[in-house]
C-alpha cells in the first residue's frame, strides 16, 4: 500500500482503499484520514482521536465511512502502534 498516494486529496483513492468496518479491531490504533486527525483508535463503534482547537486538547469521536454519509469520517488505512500518548476508551476509565 502506498501511503503517500493514499494521503493525497483525491476522494476516489481515499474511499477505495480504506479498511472496511467489519475488519477493524476494537481497541486498535489506525493511521488514516479525517479533517482533524491522522491517527485514531477504534472502540468497536466509532473512532476516537486527540484534537487541539484554540489551544485546548480533548478527545473527539468520529464515525467510519459505512456509518455516515453527510459529515466528516475517519478513513482507516493501516494498523499502527499507539506511540507516546494513549487514546483512552470508555472501559479504560475506572469508577
Amino acid at each position: 500500500m502506498n501511503l503517500k498516494k493514499i494521503t493525497e486529496t483525491n476522494p476516489t483513492i481515499i474511499r477505495q482503499n480504506h479498511i472496511p468496518k467489519e475488519k477493524l479491531i476494537k481497541g486498535e490504533y489506525y493511521f488514516g484520514i479525517c479533517r482533524n486527525a491522522r491517527t485514531a483508535r477504534w472502540d468497536g463503534e466509532k473512532f476516537i482521536h486527540w484534537r487541539t482547537k484554540f489551544g485546548d486538547r480533548f478527545l473527539e469521536e468520529i464515525k467510519c465511512p459505512e456509518d455516515e454519509n453527510h459529515y466528516d469520517v475517519f478513513f482507516a488505512y493501516k494498523l499502527v502502534d499507539w506511540g507516546t500518548e494513549k487514546i483512552p476508551l470508555k472501559e479504560d476509565y475506572k469508577d
